[in-house]
């Protein structure tokens, strides 16, 4: 899994602001990856993603205009709501993430992101937000001759570098990987047969099976320790007030109910 980074120069200004940010004056904006962090000046938040990983986070083009949207950036704009500040989103590719966030180009990062013991050896992570499970996604003419992990073995399995996915394709006997960046990179690897199977988050692979009629989810359940199948919200060690405000919306999205309708939003969002 996922997947999926504030070195605040502002700290001290962002870190003292209550949650109680004006929703309706607040807004996003979107950066490349390349543009130095703005959290330099007061009043704005960077936030990392790799917006490839619909529901979570993927490009949708809203008004004429391409937009990042999906539930994860549902999350982080109510995160910036509550630091009363501007939302930044850098899309970048998600093996990187860590890395920018370790350079100070972005804020936090929120991209379907398991905290592992890995992970936290570099970033501090948030609570968890959202549970998944692992899907299969294969092509619809073979779905029927994958029922469980052992029919996996000695196949070629698609997954995104730098993941869940791709430590959990190692472990199958004989598997020959092709690990690529970007989800719809993977994709066209099982429509043009270059590959038997891509592992993803279910949500995700559910969400593509919808939209490439060539694909489905097959019945393969794999099997993860309980602390890779939670998401949760990366920020650079040491940032614990972040950490803290971060927390502080998350409880607050998850007492409301508004994480689950953000989810159900997303997917529709990706489905139109």
């Amino acid at each position: 899994m996922k997947k999926r980074l504030i070195a605040l120069t502002a700290v001290m200004a962002l870190g003292v602001l209550g949650a109680c940010g004006n929703k309706e004056n607040n807004s996003a904006s979107e950066t490349p990856a390349s543009t130095p962090s703005p959290s330099a000046s007061q009043g704005k938040i960077v936030v990392g993603t790799s917006a490839d990983y619909a529901p979570f986070e993927f490009h949708k083009t809203i008004d004429g205009k391409d937009t990042i949207v999906g539930f994860d950036i549902a999350i982080a704009k109510e995160i910036a709501q509550d630091l009363n500040a501007e939302l930044v989103i850098t899309d970048t590719d998600f093996d990187g993430l860590l890395l920018s966030l370790d350079t100070g180009k972005v804020d936090f990062v929120i991209s379907g992101m398991n905290p592992t013991e890995e992970r936290r050896k570099q970033v501090d992570f948030s609570d968890i937000y959202y549970n998944a499970s692992q899907g299969v996604l294969v092509s619809k003419e073979t779905a029927d001759q994958y029922k469980t992990p052992e029919d996996l073995k000695n196949k070629k399995i698609g997954v995104q570098k730098g993941t869940i996915q791709e430590d959990l394709a190692k472990e199958i006997e004989g598997a020959q990987l092709t690990s690529l960046s970007k989800i719809p990179e993977l994709v066209m690897e099982i429509t043009s047969g270059r590959v038997d199977a891509v592992i993803l988050e279910k949500p995700v692979a559910e969400q593509y099976a919808k939209t490439q009629s060539s694909t489905a989810v097959s019945d393969i359940v794999i099997e993860q320790p309980a602390d890779e199948t939670g998401f949760a919200i990366a920020v650079k060690k040491g940032d614990a007030q972040l950490v803290e405000d971060i927390n502080e919306t998350l409880k607050r999205l998850q007492d409301n109910g508004d994480i689950d309708r953000f989810v159900v939003e997303a997917n529709e969002l990706a489905g139109e």
